[in-house]
C-alpha cells in the first residue's frame, strides 16, 4: 500500500484510543524519513483523542502521541504533557498517580530526566512515587556510565530526585546508585561517603560491598584506604559490632593486618576471621598472606581450611604465597592434605611428596599417596605410581591401591591398542 492509502484506512480502526495512537506511531515513523505528511499525520491524532469518552483513556493517548511527537523532534510534545498534568488534577489521587507514572516513564523513555522527576513529584502514593524515582536515578546512572559529558549534571539530577524519596528501602538504594554514579565519574571520595548516608544496615552492608569491588576494578582501592576505613569506623558506631567484619576488611586493606584480627577476635572470633578471609580474596587476595600470619594456629587453620576448598574447586584462584602463609601458621595435617592435593591439581607432584613426610596420621598420608599414585598413572608413569602406593604403611591399602594401578594401566593400554584409525580393532 502506498502511504497515503495506510494513512487514509487508519480511519476504519473503531477503536479511539489505538486509532490515535496508531496515527501517532505512523507520524513517528514518517518524521524519521523526513516526510512531509508527518505533521498533518500527528494533527489527526490529536483530533482523535477528543473522540474518547473515558478521560482516563484520554490522558492515557495524549501521553503516548506526545511521546511519538517527541521522538518526532517536535517541541510542541512539552505542550501536551502540560496539559495532561493541569488537567488531571480533578482526578481521584490514585487514578491520577497511575497517569503521572505513565508520564515519567515516557520521559524517561525519552532521556528527559529533568521532566520524568517533575512528573514523579506529582504521585501522591509515597511507596509508588519512590519507586519511579528510584528508576529514574538508576536511568541516570546508567546514563552516566555511556556520557562523556553532562556527568555532574546528571548526578545533581539524581539528588534532586533522592530529595524527594521518603521510604525505605528506595532512599537507601537510591544513595547506591548515586554512590556508582560519582564512582563512574572518577569522584571516588564523595562516593565512598555517600554510604555513612545509608540508614538501613543491610543496604549500608551492600554498599560498602559495592564500594570494595568498584575501586579493586578500577585498581585504586589502596589509594582510598583510609576513606573506607573512616566510613567503616562510622558505620560501627552507627549500626553496632556486625560492621566491624567490614572495619576488619578495611584494616587489612591497609596492611595492619594485626589490628583487623584483633578486631575480629572480640566479634565472632574464627567465624569473622574467616569471612574477612573470604572477602579479601575476592577483593584484594594479595593482602591475604599478611592477614593470615597474625592469625594463631588455630585461628589459621579454620581460615586455611575455608580458603583451600575454594582453591580446590577453582584452582586458578589459588595463590602460592597464601598457601606458603597457611603452611607456615597451621600445622593442621587436614589441612597439610589439602595443601598436597592442591599441589598435584598444579602438576607439582615433588610438592606434594614433600608434604607426605610432615604427615604422621596413617589415614592422611595413605591418602595423600594415593592421590600422588593415581596422578602418576594418569600422567602413564606406571613405574613410579607402583613406587609411591609400596609406601602405604597399611599392606591392605597398599594392596589395594597397586591392583587400582595396574587394572587401570592395563585398561589404558588396551585402550591404546584397540583403536586403529578411529576404529575398534578385533582381538579375539
Amino acid at each position: 500500500m502506498l502511504i497515503r492509502e495506510i494513512i487514509e484506512t487508519v480511519d476504519i480502526i473503531h477503536d479511539p484510543y489505538l486509532r490515535a495512537t496508531t496515527y501517532a506511531k505512523i507520524g513517528e515513523r514518517l518524521a524519521r524519513v523526513k516526510d512531509a505528511k508527518f505533521k498533518l499525520v500527528f494533527l489527526k491524532a490529536i483530533e482523535t483523542t477528543r473522540e474518547i469518552d473515558d478521560p482516563v483513556k484520554t490522558f492515557q493517548a495524549l501521553l503516548s502521541v506526545g511521546y511519538s511527537m517527541k521522538k518526532a523532534g517536535l517541541h510542541s510534545a512539552k505542550k501536551i504533557y502540560q496539559r495532561v498534568l493541569e488537567d488531571s488534577r480533578e482526578l481521584p489521587d490514585p487514578v491520577r498517580d497511575d497517569i503521572m507514572v505513565l508520564a515519567a516513564r515516557y520521559m524517561l523513555g525519552l532521556g528527559e530526566i529533568n521532566e520524568a522527576i517533575i512528573y514523579a513529584m506529582e504521585i501522591k502514593n509515597p511507596s509508588l512515587r519512590d519507586t519511579v524515582l528510584l528508576q529514574i536515578i538508576r536511568r541516570n546512572t546508567s546514563l552516566i556510565g555511556t556520557e562523556k559529558v553532562k556527568v555532574a549534571y546528571r548526578v545533581r539530577k539524581s539528588k534532586m530526585a533522592l530529595e524527594h524519596i521518603s521510604t525505605e528501602p528506595y532512599r537507601s538504594k537510591a544513595l547506591i546508585e548515586i554512590m556508582k554514579s560519582y564512582f563512574l565519574m572518577g569522584s571516588y571520595e564523595n562516593g565512598i561517603a555517600v554510604i555513612k548516608d545509608i540508614d538501613q544496615k543491610e543496604w549500608a552492608k551492600r554498599a560498602f560491598k559495592e564500594a570494595l569491588f568498584f575501586l579493586k576494578e578500577r585498581g585504586v582501592i589502596e589509594k582510598y584506604v583510609p576513606n573506607l576505613k573512616e566510613v567503616a569506623r562510622y558505620l560501627v558506631e552507627k549500626f553496632g559490632d556486625e560492621f566491624k567484619i567490614e572495619l576488619g576488611v578495611a584494616f587489612a586493606l591497609a596492611e595492619e593486618p594485626v589490628e583487623a584480627a584483633d578486631l575480629l577476635r572480640k566479634l565472632e572470633g574464627d567465624r569473622a576471621l574467616v569471612k574477612v578471609a573470604l572477602r579479601l580474596l575476592d577483593v584484594a587476595p594479595g593482602h591475604l598472606p599478611s592477614f593470615i600470619r597474625v592469625l594463631n594456629e588455630r585461628e589459621a587453620t579454620e581460615v586455611g581450611r575455608a580458603l583451600l576448598n575454594i582453591f580446590l574447586e577453582n584452582p586458578n584462584e589459588g595463590d602460592w604465597e597464601t598457601i606458603r602463609a597457611i603452611w607456615e601458621r597451621s600445622r593442621s595435617e587436614e589441612v597439610r592434605v589439602k595443601i598436597a592435593r592442591y599441589s598435584l591439581i598444579k602438576g607439582d607432584i615433588e610438592g606434594a611428596m614433600k608434604i607426605v613426610e610432615y604427615i604422621e596420621n596413617e589415614r592422611l598420608r595413605s591418602i595423600v599417596l594415593a592421590d600422588i599414585a593415581h596422578r602418576l598413572l594418569k600422567m602413564g608413569d606406571v613405574s613410579k605410581a607402583i613406587d609411591v602406593a609400596l609406601e602405604v604403611r597399611d599392606p591392605k591399602f597398599s594392596s589395594i591401591l597397586i591392583a587400582e594401578i595396574l587394572i587401570g594401566a592395563l585398561d589404558r593400554e588396551l585402550e591404546a591398542k584397540v583403536m586403529v584409525n578411529g576404529k575398534a580393532k578385533n582381538h579375539a
